[in-house]
C-alpha cells in the first residue's frame, strides 16, 4: 500500500507523455482512493510493479532475489525518500520566490536573476490560485467519472 502513494505521482506525470504508463497511473490513483476511505486495495499494483522490476533484474539473479525479497522495506525507503526531497525541495523553492536565495543561510543563488520581478504577495496569490486550481480540477474529475464524493 506505501508504493501507491508515490506510483500514483509517478505514473501520473509519465502517464502525460506515454499510454504506456496510463493504465498503472489509473490502478494507483484506485489504489490510493480505496486507501483513503480505509478500504483494502483490489487492484494488486504493489504485486505488478514488483513483478515488473524483479522481471528487469533477472539480468543479475541474486539482486532480483534481494529485491523481491525485501520489496516492503525497499518501497518504505521510496517513499520516505520522495517525500522528503519534496519537502527539501518546496522549501528550497519557497526560499527561492520569498527571499531571493535558494538556502537561507548562504549569500547567493544561481537563478536569483531571473526571479527579481516576483515579490512575496505574487508569490502568496499564485499559491492561492494553484491550490484552487487542484481543487476544481479534483472536481471537475469526479464529476466527469459520476464518482460522488462522500465528505461528513
Amino acid at each position: 500500500m506505501v508504493i501507491c502513494i508515490v506510483a500514483l505521482v509517478v505514473f501520473s506525470i509519465l502517464g502525460i507523455f506515454s499510454a504506456r504508463y496510463r493504465g498503472l497511473a489509473k490502478d494507483a490513483f484506485k489504489c490510493v482512493f480505496l486507501m483513503a476511505q480505509f478500504k483494502p486495495c483490489d487492484v494488486q499494483l504493489e504485486q505488478k510493479i514488483k513483478t515488473k522490476v524483479t522481471a528487469k533484474l533477472m539480468i543479475i539473479p541474486s539482486l532480483a532475489r534481494f529485491f523481491y525479497k525485501n520489496f516492503k522495506i525497499i518501497s518504505w525507503i521510496f517513499t520516505i525518500s520522495f517525500f522528503a526531497s519534496l519537502i527539501y525541495s518546496a522549501y528550497g523553492i519557497y526560499n527561492l520566490l520569498a527571499i531571493g536565495r535558494c538556502d537561507p543561510n548562504s549569500t547567493s543563488c544561481e537563478i536569483t536573476s531571473l526571479l527579481y520581478f516576483i515579490t512575496c504577495h505574487e508569490i502568496e496569490t499564485v499559491s492561492v490560485i494553484a491550490v484552487i486550481a487542484i481543487i476544481l480540477f479534483i472536481y471537475f474529475y469526479f464529476k466527469k467519472k459520476n464518482i460522488k464524493l462522500i465528505i461528513k
